[in-house]
């Protein structure tokens, strides 16, 4: 195509710096006019379309109706709202930088699990310290909201700090995954209320918050598999022996063979020491 100079389109449109899709570009103010019409036969044979046949999408349509390719159904399709609905995606982090703890109250991990009770399932929100393996924060119930997700964060601030105000130099990284309880807008503006910094796992990656996995999958195996509850009342009774037995007496591989109360005691001796030490050499 030439214009009457016979400069090519081409050449003047790289002259003028201007893309050929804002040349051609034709303005959608009349799209309603060049709408086609739909086909009524077609119209007919898609709304005589009953039970399980209503949950095919246009692929499997277009193989029911030969004599119609793909396109003309799914335009049909959506312009009756036939067409199914879309697979809502999670935002996908990348997987976060594998980290060790180095002191407590530095990177806390979160997350729930699911125990039958007999007759009906019971949810345990659990807050986990990475460094000294202590469950800090939880909440055991029948409910599966971001209420009972908030409930535990604030157990978990609550039995570190005496209170919910932590002070403006404490930074708490909390690793979750994205379930909806922790990706919602009320759990997200409660936990920078409380001042925790939220850390988003990647999806399918439970690596990125071992600790908390380690903690439940310890509480299945020594607390839940071996015992058969009856009823809600027993199932709780069971997670709050467990969790007495978790704090004050179990030993921990991952705390050199210590309780986490011998290991607090012991690391707090260390600090002394080492301070000690460093006053020594100052002087």
């Amino acid at each position: 195509m030439v214009n009457k100079e016979n400069i090519s389109v081409h050449t003047a449109l790289k002259a003028l710096d201007l893309s050929k899709s804002s040349y051609y570009y034709q303005s959608n103010l009349n799209k309603e006019s060049r709408t086609r019409e739909l086909d009524d036969t077609l119209v007919s044979k898609l709304k005589e379309l009953t039970n399980y046949e209503l949950v095919y999408g246009y692929r499997k349509v277009t193989v029911l109706f030969k004599e119609y390719n793909h396109k003309k159904i799914y335009r049909h399709m959506k312009a009756l709202k036939m067409l199914q609905p879309k697979k809502i995606k999670k935002h996908k982090n990348t997987r976060l930088n594998v980290s060790c703890p180095i002191a407590s109250n530095v990177r806390w991990e979160a997350d729930l699990t699911y125990v039958f009770d007999g007759k009906r399932l019971n949810y345990l929100f659990a807050v986990v310290d990475t460094f000294d393996k202590e469950p800090i924060g939880d909440y055991y119930g029948l409910r599966c909201r971001a209420k009972e997700a908030i409930i535990s964060l604030e157990d978990a601030v609550r039995s570190r700090f005496g209170n919910l105000n932590l002070s403006a130099s404490t930074r708490v990284s909390l690793r979750v995954d994205q379930g909806s309880q922790y990706i919602s807008k009320n759990f997200k503006k409660r936990a920078k209320e409380l001042g925790i910094h939220l850390e988003y796992c990647g999806i399918n990656c439970p690596d990125d918050k071992p600790y908390v996995e380690s903690f439940f999958a310890r509480y299945k195996c020594e607390e839940v598999y071996r015992n058969e509850y009856s009823s809600f009342t027993d199932a709780f009774l069971g997670w709050l022996q467990y969790k007495h037995w978790y704090k004050t007496e179990r030993i921990h591989q991952g705390l050199r063979w210590q309780t986490i109360p011998e290991f607090k005691h012991n690391r707090g001796l260390q600090q002394i020491a080492g301070y000690l030490e460093y006053q020594k050499i100052g002087a």
